[in-house]
């Protein structure tokens, strides 16, 4: 035999080797990240490894004795809004919103389902939510912003905007009564964006205090 013919079958040779050895690698320890694959005595630090690198970045783990938080899901949002805040009828233009933003909103309301898009989606919805709950107040009686003159040119006081933050918060941070410090940042932020005797203050600063509540985690919490 010359040697080029030598040369050709030693090539051979050794890309079957190398198959069978593929192969069997492929049988003995799995295929990919399928489950149920076999790891010889000793080779748990590679198994470990292996299975590893295989998870979803994206997987929530889950904490034995840990409660798992999960949040209000797109098929729901606008329902648990008008529910814990006691709006009776959503209007044409806070649907049109939700269905103009839906998509942005987790369908299952996965924790990691938060991003930019989700939490500017989130405040839409809460504004017409609540632009909606102001009407209603307005034409029915005051709830959550009991004591306000929603229709005034002038802004609340601090008292009335930190009532209305309590019940708020009652009513949509599951029985979570808001706190002094909270209530403290709420009123400074109304105070110093409204002008205290500008146009229509009295409904600006309860659509900036009800939003802001309502596209809150606390809120958002199923």
């Amino acid at each position: 035999m010359s040697n080029s013919n030598q040369i050709k079958v030693k090539r051979l040779v050794r890309a079957f080797q190398t198959a069978v050895v593929l192969v069997c690698a492929l049988v003995v320890f799995g295929n990919g990240c399928a489950e149920g694959g076999f790891y010889p005595q000793g080779s748990e630090e590679i198994a470990s490894t292996l299975n590893s690198s295989c998870k979803d970045p994206n997987e929530i783990e889950v904490i034995p004795g840990a409660k798992t938080a999960s949040l209000v899901g797109t098929t729901n949002i606008v329902q648990h809004f008008a529910a814990c805040a006691g709006l009776e009828t959503v209007s044409q233009l806070t649907q049109g919103v939700y269905e103009d933003k839906k998509s942005s909103i987790g369908t299952y309301g996965a924790v990691t389902s938060i991003t930019a898009p989700y939490l500017m989606a989130v405040h839409s919805i809460a504004g017409e939510v609540c632009n909606d709950i102001i009407d209603q107040e307005i034409a029915k009686g005051t709830r959550i912003f009991a004591g306000w003159n929603l229709a005034a040119n002038a802004l609340p006081s601090d008292s009335q905007i930190a009532n209305a933050a309590i019940n708020m918060s009652l009513s949509c941070w599951q029985d979570y009564e808001i706190s002094e410090e909270e209530t403290s940042i709420v009123i400074s932020s109304i105070v110093s964006s409204i002008g205290s005797n500008e146009a229509g203050a009295s409904r600006k600063a309860a659509i900036m205090m009800c939003t802001s509540m309502l596209a809150s985690l606390n809120a958002l919490l199923n």
